[in-house]
């Protein structure tokens, strides 16, 4: 089963086996995030991060906007609030799946509110209990509609709007760049009634198009592939306690390099699996009847670098299952089957040249 599941994950990528080699690589991991936070110009006050456990994190960004705070072993996805100390500036809030760099700005706010439909404001104190019904490819879509609204606006400020992302690209609120963007735009929410307006600086309303065409559009991309880039995979999984290593070299355009693009090409493919599979093939010779019970326990992920030589895009995850059944060759007592297996895994990429 082991096999099997290794099997997907190298087919949904279309590479093949190439290289062993039996050396571990230790790889440290920046355990702290920061931002920044602004309406256009800079706001200090409260901001408040909520873990998947459902504990809060309290920091103060400063008179630039920025925060910085350590999550130490708190684990993700995270919901972030910020609060204002001048009561004049909205409350605004943010996403991060780990470690790195998210801002807090009203377009954070709003891909928060297109993806979710405004009732994350809500969903604050539940987040719990509630974070694992969130689908990452919402927020990209919304993420993705917002820069094909303002394609021309998001050129004239520097960005490339097919990439860029308002969450994870950093900024100074120093009224240049994307922060001049942010000073030409006023987004406000209304929860209650799941509404928002968007105005420029003269109060008039910005149309906005839920329904654009997002096609091509990258946004939560760390980096975009190249094709000219190689990329090493160490793969080591651990079945019953027993660990295997493999390494994989393959063209940059196969990588999964974002965690949305990570989830869709190669764990939904293990969570789509059925709770119950049937595997027997029987032969003239032998019957059989088996039944597979598969369990997804979890996952991680985590991106150290911006795609250049030496960028590493890593995690992890857990499998358990189950297998009952029999097998008999003819003319032979039938044997039972009743056996529960571990199987966990580690993997990196690695940009190589």
């Amino acid at each position: 089963m082991g096999t099997l599941l290794f099997a997907t994950l190298l087919t949904a990528c279309g590479i093949e086996q190439n290289e062993l080699d039996s050396d571990l690589t230790a790889l440290s991991i920046d355990r702290t995030l920061t931002g920044t936070v602004a309406v256009g110009k800079p706001v200090k006050g409260d901001v408040i991060i909520i873990d998947a456990d459902g504990e809060k994190l309290d920091t103060q960004s400063d008179t630039t906007g920025t925060y910085a705070v350590n999550l130490g072993g708190r684990p993700g996805p995270y919901l972030i609030r910020f609060e204002p100390d001048d009561s004049t500036f909205p409350a605004l809030y943010s996403y991060a799946t780990n470690a790195g760099v998210t801002n807090i700005t009203p377009f954070t706010t709003l891909a928060l509110f297109l993806a979710y439909e405004g009732d994350f404001a809500d969903s604050f104190d539940d987040w719990a209990e509630i974070h694992a019904n969130w689908k990452l490819t919402a927020l990209e879509q919304a993420r993705a509609k917002i820069n094909a609204n303002f394609v021309t606006e998001l050129q004239n400020s520097g960005a490339d709007p097919v990439v860029y992302d308002f969450f994870t690209v950093p900024f100074k609120a120093d009224q240049t760049g994307i922060d001049a963007f942010l000073d030409n735009y006023n987004v406000s929410f209304d929860y209650g009634a799941n509404g928002y307006t968007i105005t420029d600086t003269s109060g008039q309303p910005v149309p906005f198009n839920e329904n654009i065409d997002t096609t091509n559009y990258y946004i939560g991309a760390r980096f975009i592939p190249e094709d000219a880039a190689n990329w090493k995979l160490t793969w080591t999984p651990v079945i019953d306690g027993q660990q295997g290593r493999t390494v994989v070299s393959y063209p940059g355009n196969n990588i999964p390099w974002s965690e949305e693009r990570f989830n869709e090409i190669f764990w939904d493919k293990l969570a789509s699996t059925p709770t119950q599979i049937t595997m027997c093939e029987e032969s003239p010779n032998v019957s059989c009847e088996f039944r597979v019970q598969v369990t997804k326990l979890n996952t991680s992920y985590d991106v150290i670098g911006n795609g250049e030589i030496g960028t590493i895009v890593k995690g992890s995850g857990t499998h358990n299952w189950n297998m009952r059944g029999w097998f008999q060759p003819n003319g032979q007592q039938r044997i039972n089957i009743d056996k529960s297996v571990s199987w966990s895994f580690s993997w990196s990429w690695e940009r190589i040249n």
